[in-house]
């Protein structure tokens, strides 16, 4: 039994077996019962029962260390051990936080470290680096950011488990929240300044414990995760990105956009006669400028916006200056008019504003019309965020890489989507991903070929924002919390 339990450890397990045995010097019963867990432990593992797998380990590691001959470095060594298996049949379970298990595994081994006496232990170090190692890849495999500190520090205690406000500090929101099993989510804002920080909790007497998750020095910025299938909302989302790029390119190429702002109302004199012949015909003449004016911009941004057709889409810089000023002159020849016809006491006339060529005009479209799959235009996708904070990522630049060599490059939006157009007979097997240049961070991820779908990617953002704290401390007071460092700010539950 001994050797099929660890025979995934390699030659420093291996060496740690035929060194000490597994329960040496502790009590007969003690021995029998572990043993018999573990043994049930590798059984259910191997049937696939993995609830059944973790509660064997978990009962097994709980009456390792209660047993004072498994205090020695060679026991805390297979105690750090058995956290890696429990991790492994965790996150297999779906049943809880398998992180939990790999920062008690850590624990266990700082204590081994602590406590090895080199001429007594033989090979222990060669065991030490082996354990640490593989605790590291199982880290990495299932995505755990490394913890801010490796003392121990209590347990989760559900009689403060909940979700606390901050009160006691102006100008000052901040909430947390504590969960059953062990981990914590902390806000905060004050200003324009948002800081936020997740991580493991635990309490020790009236003192509740909060350690941020670190970022993992050897962790990668970008993980590509799961690919998901075209869809209607996706293709929606396709033609949205496509009319934003439609509405920028017109915005280049016929920057005159008609204004709609609201001529200031006149005040007048009380006792002011009563408006004549002369100031209706003011207001006539007024509102013929008007329409001269309207049609002179009409005709200058005609000319300005074939100009730019015919060279490479950028009009003439006469033309571009003919038509600012001819809007300008619109602009103001509207105002006068406005007010011309106000004094002389007429309604509003509506002349219209400058004809736009079609080329500066979006085409109509019904966003609520629903679209059949027979007219999807497809596509490939990218979307990139953090679900760990809720956050999508903007402006990430993105190009995929087909198959037949084909770079398609772009950016993402600003709902962390950026999409390229299908390929006949290839498909996208690589994205470079380079984050903005006031982070410049880049990488290259290997994805399943995809003809059209989408890739989800994920971003550790926390390499990039550090949380604001790595331990912080909360003094227990009834059914508040109070942090240190705080003045008379307190967390009270709601």
């Amino acid at each position: 039994m001994t050797t099929r339990r660890f025979v995934a450890c390699g030659l420093a397990c291996s060496s740690l077996l035929m060194m000490t045995p597994l329960f040496a010097q502790s009590p007969q019963e003690q021995a029998q019962g572990a043993l018999e867990l573990l043994e049930q432990a590798t059984s259910a593992k191997g049937a696939g029962d993995y609830a059944a797998a973790l509660a064997a380990y978990t009962k097994a590691a709980a009456i390792m260390a209660k047993d004072p001959v498994q205090q020695d470095g060679w026991g805390l060594l297979l105690q750090a051990d058995l956290q890696r298996d429990i991790a492994r049949v965790t996150a297999s379970a779906d049943a809880a936080d398998p992180c939990l298990a790999l920062d008690r595994g850590d624990v266990y081994l700082d204590r081994a470290r602590r406590v090895i006496s080199p001429e007594n232990d033989v090979g222990i170090a060669e065991a030490v680096e082996s354990i640490g190692r593989q605790l590291k890849y199982e880290r990495r495999r299932l995505g755990c950011a490394r913890s801010g500190a490796t003392a121990e520090a209590g347990k989760p205690d559900e009689a403060v488990t909940g979700h606390y406000y901050l009160s006691g500090v102006m100008e000052t929101g901040s909430e947390l929240r504590l969960t059953a099993d062990g981990r914590f989510d902390w806000y905060i804002s004050y200003g324009a300044v948002d800081q936020m920080a997740k991580g493991r909790w635990s309490r020790t007497g009236q003192t509740v414990t909060l350690v941020a998750d670190l970022a993992s020095a050897d962790a990668p910025l970008f993980r590509a995760d799961q690919s998901l299938p075209w869809d209607e909302a996706i293709e929606r989302r396709l033609r949205a990105a496509e009319r934003s790029r439609q509405a920028e390119a017109i915005a280049e190429l016929c920057p005159w956009t008609i204004g709609v702002a609201e001529t200031p109302p006149l005040i007048l004199a009380d006792d002011r006669p009563t408006p004549g012949l002369a100031e209706q015909a003011r207001a006539a003449d007024a509102q013929r400028a008007a329409q001269a004016a309207r049609d002179e911009a009409s005709r200058a941004i005609a000319k300005a916006v074939a100009g730019a057709k015919a060279v490479a889409g950028q009009a003439s810089d006469a033309d571009r200056t003919a038509a600012d000023a001819a809007m300008s002159a619109w602009y103001s020849a509207r105002y006068e008019m406005e007010q011309a016809q106000r004094l002389a006491g007429l309604p509003e006339h509506d002349i219209g504003a400058p004809a736009m060529p079609k080329e500066c005009q979006l085409p109509p479209t019904d966003a609520d019309a629903p679209i059949p799959s027979s007219q999807w235009r497809r596509g490939v996708a990218v979307v990139v965020g953090d679900p760990a904070r809720e956050m999508r990522l903007s402006r990430v630049g993105v190009t995929f890489v087909f198959s037949d060599g084909h770079r398609e490059a772009t950016h993402t939006s600003q709902g962390g989507w950026a999409f390229a157009p299908q390929r006949h007979g290839a498909a996208v097997e690589q994205l470079v991903l380079v984050m903005p240049e006031s982070v410049s961070r880049s990488a290259t991820l290997q994805i399943p070929p995809l003809t059209d779908g989408v890739q989800t990617v994920i971003v550790d953002t926390q390499q990039l924002v550090p949380p604001p704290f790595k331990v912080l401390r909360l003094e227990v007071q009834g059914r508040d919390l109070v942090p240190d460092g705080m003045g008379r700010g307190r967390y009270s539950r709601d």
